[in-house]
C-alpha cells in the first residue's frame, strides 16, 4: 500500500513538474503571454483614439451635410471662395 502512495505520489510530481516547465520554459510561456497582454492594451488604446477621431469626423460631415450655414463657412474658410457680393481685400507682403 506504501509503495502504491510513492508511486502515485511521484507521478503527480513528474506531472506537475512537466506542466509547470511547459509552462515556464515553452515556446507559449507564461512571459508572452504577459507581453501579448501589453500589446494588446497598447493597441486598444490606439483603437479608441482613431475611434474617437472618426466620430469627429462623423459628425463633421452629418453637419456639413445637414446644414447651409455651417457647409457655407468650411467651403469660406477652408477653399477660400467667396459670394458674389463679398468683397476680398489683397494686400502684398514684402519679403525681406
Amino acid at each position: 500500500m506504501k509503495i502504491n502512495k510513492n508511486i502515485l505520489f511521484l507521478s503527480y510530481f513528474l506531472i506537475f513538474f512537466f506542466l509547470l516547465f511547459e509552462i515556464l520554459f515553452s515556446k507559449k510561456n507564461i512571459f508572452v503571454f504577459i507581453n501579448n497582454i501589453e500589446a494588446i492594451k497598447k493597441n486598444i488604446l490606439i483603437l479608441k483614439t482613431k475611434n474617437n477621431d472618426f466620430q469627429s469626423y462623423k459628425n463633421f460631415l452629418n453637419n456639413f451635410n445637414n446644414s447651409t450655414k455651417f457647409r457655407e463657412l468650411v467651403i469660406k474658410d477652408k477653399l477660400f471662395y467667396k459670394n458674389q457680393k463679398e468683397k476680398i481685400l489683397r494686400y502684398k507682403i514684402n519679403a525681406k
